[in-house]
């Protein structure tokens, strides 16, 4: 009789942790859910940004393939590098749950094993992001250098500001951005061998923005996969 109400103890323990772990397994997807969303609505706003940058930056090359003397050349290229160069729409990846689920012991919960997958195979595709954007960091500021170099960057402080205030700013319509840069020299080094650094600088960057915005883009197809598979797995409604 006491084996029988230890072993009966035991099985009731056994059944509560497995309840409980099943709870725990619930809210875990629910939460990934949230995060998914999330991630698909900012990957949404950072895809069709960047990519009006990179059409831009096609605008710029195609200046700088073409140098002229005339002023209105110059201040035109001025400008269009101010619009398509002062920065790229980053995103930030909602990633809480995740490192809950493998830094918190939380995926031994997970015993649906293409859910478990679809998770990891989302965890891949968030690196393969970041090491993209650390490329691109990298060759932003090496366009930057030669940016600097190039231009006359005292007639870029009312656009600075206005960008600041309003990222926005940079997808206006070229004649209403231009109205915030004043008149003046627009060049500082009118040197050939520097405007054709220069374009193969923004290139290098146009190359690496529109890679990863397709990386991302690709990671939206990830992300509303693994969305669908997770409630219908788990019968999470919206």
């Amino acid at each position: 009789m006491l084996f029988l109400a230890v072993f009966c103890g035991f099985l009731a323990e056994y059944k509560l942790e497995q309840t409980i772990e099943r709870h725990r397994e619930k809210e875990y997807m629910q939460l990934m859910v949230e995060d998914l969303k999330k991630d698909t609505a900012n990957i949404n706003t950072m895809v069709t940004g960047n990519r009006l940058l990179i059409s831009g930056l096609d605008s710029l090359l195609d200046m700088l393939s073409n140098p002229q003397a005339e002023k209105n050349y110059q201040r035109k290229l001025f400008t269009n590098s101010l619009m398509y160069t002062y920065w790229y729409l980053p995103i930030q990846f909602s990633e809480l749950t995740l490192s809950q689920l493998k830094y918190n012991g939380g995926f031994r919960l997970i015993k649906k094993s293409k859910v478990a997958s679809g998770i990891l195979q989302y965890d891949q595709g968030l690196d393969a992001c970041k090491y993209n954007y650390d490329l691109l960091l990298h060759y932003f500021h090496t366009f930057e250098t030669t940016n600097k170099e190039l231009f006359n960057m005292s007639l870029a402080r009312n656009a600075f500001k206005a960008i600041e205030k309003d990222f926005k700013t940079v997808f206006l319509p070229y004649n209403e951005f231009e109205k915030l840069i004043p008149e003046g020299n627009y060049l500082d080094k009118n040197d050939p061998e520097l405007i054709s650094k220069y374009h193969d600088d923004i290139l290098y960057y146009q190359t690496t923005l529109s890679n990863l915005t397709n990386i991302v883009a690709a990671q939206k197809l990830s992300s509303d996969s693994l969305l669908q598979l997770i409630k219908t797995n788990y019968h999470i409604k919206d």
